[in-house]
């Protein structure tokens, strides 16, 4: 059997990374944080080969998901750049023919008060999925479900690590941070956060962890937005007050449609 993995990737939740100035592109300290992402990345890539995978797709979620160092990558690597928008029958490159989905670099979600928390988008207050209320964790999580693909390994900050285990208790998880507050946190070095990947990363292709796909039946994902022009435009668009509500036959359709959503509105603000 083919082994195959999913990475999705960002950088709030990588090493050393304290500071929106060191995670936003165009910032004052965005070389030393795409660094520490390249370093975590290829920590994980170079666990799972010696763990003997046969292929790797990395799709890039972070800002416009142009921070991958392509000529780094071995040739069983493959990276979605760009961040081409999800669909009903796309899943940014995930299907049923993946092992297992990794998280890379993630956080909490927003509200949290935790190190660099946020849920996609500043203007995202709370995305709350069947009852629940969840982050990017949660919604890759989710969307992986539909495919029957399980979460089997997070590397986050502490907050992102304890996140991930409330929604997937089997998950294998690499803290290579402690949250103490929204722009602060114990960070380990990265050589020693690289070993850490490397062997998690290893580890699961050879025993992998005892988690099941976050299937969700019937989803209704509510996305509820802060105050400010991108609610107000949303509010024009779509006949809503500070919240949607959009119910399709997966998570992955209704984030797709979502997608959608977002893009007119922005254009519409332009």
């Amino acid at each position: 059997m083919t082994k195959k993995y999913m990475i999705r990737s960002d950088i709030e939740g990588v090493t050393g990374v304290v500071s929106y100035e060191q995670a936003a592109p165009g910032g004052s300290e965005f070389a030393f944080g795409k660094r520490m992402f390249m370093s975590d990345l290829m920590a994980l890539i170079e666990g799972l080969n010696q763990g003997g995978v046969d292929e790797i797709v990395i799709y890039d979620e972070h800002f416009d998901g142009r921070n991958i160092d392509i000529d780094m990558l071995p040739q069983n690597v493959t990276a979605i750049c760009g961040k081409p928008p999800y669909k009903a029958d796309w899943a940014g490159g995930l299907d049923e023919t993946f092992s297992g989905l990794i998280l890379l670099g993630f956080h909490s979600k927003q509200n949290t008060g935790e190190l660099l928390h946020h849920s996609y988008e500043p203007d995202i207050k709370d995305l709350v999925l069947n009852g629940i209320s969840v982050g990017e964790i949660g919604i890759e999580t989710a969307i992986a479900g539909d495919w029957g693909v399980p979460l089997q390994l997070i590397t986050a900050d502490s907050a992102g690590v304890k996140e991930a285990k409330d929604l997937v208790p089997n998950v294998a998880s690499v803290s290579v941070k402690q949250s103490l507050c929204a722009n602060g946190g114990v960070c380990l070095s990265a050589q020693l956060t690289a070993k850490m990947i490397q062997e998690a990363a290893t580890e699961i292709v050879k025993n992998p962890p005892a988690s099941e796909p976050w299937k969700i039946a019937n989803p209704e994902l509510k996305v509820v937005f802060n105050s400010g022009s991108y609610r107000d435009k949303f509010g024009e668009l779509f006949n809503c007050d500070g919240e949607i509500l959009i119910c399709e036959d997966t998570v992955t359709g209704c984030w797709a449609e979502y997608w959608k959503m977002k893009l007119k509105a922005q254009e519409a603000m332009k």
